[in-house]
């Protein structure tokens, strides 16, 4: 009689364990700050431990993930069905703009559940899907010594073909700047000789683009943004990252908010439990301005926590990426360094006003299924990565 494996928890040979550790320390502050965020004055216990739940399930289903992506990921699946992979990438993107506006976007999939209110966000799935694409094409030996055209056709329509969904059809201009950042920086890896010319040119349009966006939180820049006819709101998140406090009263209500919870925190913060901040002035506690609550309440040390223990992941991986010798495994780790960086800096830099909001959740702290599933899955592919790197075994 033939025996069935049964899954297990355990994680394969070979990974990392302070990279566990890291991570399951930000899925506790993330769990413990989402339910001091959720008690305010006109919530109900109920709601509190709804929220609580949901983060818990939203953890646990991830980190099963987490564990299934880090025995299981296979590259080659990849190179076998990535035409199909690529058309239900399409499908699943496309879905969301079938159902209502959330937040002004047209980016979930709401998914009907009995006294729980969850949606799914493609965009944070397809963020590694696109990445791992790339890498596929890129990365691969033989394919790599394809002519320029041939290399870059396919991995061009598929990430311009999401970006233009998600940044345009959706609205969801926050993820498209993540995807885009994630696929133009790991671009930079490939060895591909036929395609230097082209790096040269993202590299040159990557610091161009850092000197724009740094010009256009000037004075100057302001005038050129309102002269372009962009929607008011995108104009809005400029003008308070210049100066929140000209409309502190209106659209740079949060903004100012935000920077009083980092205010009130000092360095050992207010106390757990006891933000004013929550109380109404920050709408998106749970979520986009968790780290303000952070602040607030556990202080400047609190924040000095988060920061170095996702840093630490971001640089674990990436010297594995840059140990490894297979381009594709160094493409896909780097990716996942990226996105979580990436997640990182624009979060923090707009709830600081560094730089403009984009709605970008903190990775593994901020309330949401799709995000906390998404950035385990991905964690789960890099211990993969790093377990097969340990045993000089090819995926």
């Amino acid at each position: 009689m033939m025996k069935t494996k049964q899954f297990s928890l355990k994680l394969p040979k070979g990974r990392d364990i302070s990279i566990q550790l890291a991570m399951i320390g930000l899925m506790i502050i993330g769990l413990v700050m989402s339910g001091s965020a959720a008690m305010t004055s006109d919530v109900q216990l109920f709601d509190i431990l709804l929220v609580i739940v949901k983060q818990i399930i939203f953890l646990s289903l991830g980190y099963v993930g987490y564990v299934w992506f880090s025995k299981h990921f296979e590259l080659d699946f990849f190179r076998r069905h990535y035409f199909l992979i690529m058309f239900f990438s399409f499908v699943f993107a496309i879905i969301p703009l079938f159902f209502p506006e959330i937040n002004g976007a047209k980016a979930w999939i709401p998914i009907p559940l009995p006294f729980i209110k969850f949606s799914i966000q493609p965009s944070e799935f397809l963020k590694m899907i696109a990445v791992i694409i790339l890498a596929v094409y890129l990365g691969d030996v033989k394919v790599a010594k394809a002519k320029r055209g041939q290399l870059l056709k396919m991995p061009l329509f598929f990430i311009g073909g999401l970006l233009f969904i998600i940044a345009i059809l959706q609205s969801d201009l926050g993820s498209a700047v993540v995807m885009l950042g994630m696929c133009a920086l790991v671009f930079l890896l490939s060895t591909a000789p036929s395609i230097r010319g082209i790096q040269w040119s993202v590299l040159i349009g990557f610091a161009g683009f850092l000197i724009l966006a740094g010009l256009l939180l000037t004075d100057f820049g302001l005038n050129l943004i309102r002269g372009l006819g962009i929607p008011e709101y995108m104009v809005n998140r400029f003008e308070n990252t210049v100066d929140p406090f000209i409309n502190r009263y209106g659209t740079g209500y949060q903004l100012v908010s935000s920077l009083m919870a980092f205010v009130k925190g000092n360095w050992f913060g207010v106390g757990f439990g006891k933000s004013l901040q929550k109380y109404g002035y920050l709408p998106a506690a749970q979520t986009d301005f968790i780290l303000a609550i952070i602040a607030e309440e556990i202080g400047f040390l609190g924040v000095i926590a988060v920061t170095g223990l996702t840093l630490f992941i971001v640089v674990k991986i990436f010297i594995a990426a840059y140990k490894t010798n297979q381009d594709a495994h160094k493409m896909i780790l780097s990716g996942v360094a990226y996105y979580l960086l990436l997640h990182f800096i624009l979060n923090v830099g707009g709830v600081t006003a560094l730089i403009p909001l984009t709605g970008v959740p903190l990775l593994l702290i901020s309330s949401g299924g799709s995000s906390i599933l998404s950035i385990m899955f991905a964690l789960g592919i890099a211990q993969r990565l790093l377990s097969l790197q340990k045993a000089e075994i090819k995926p």
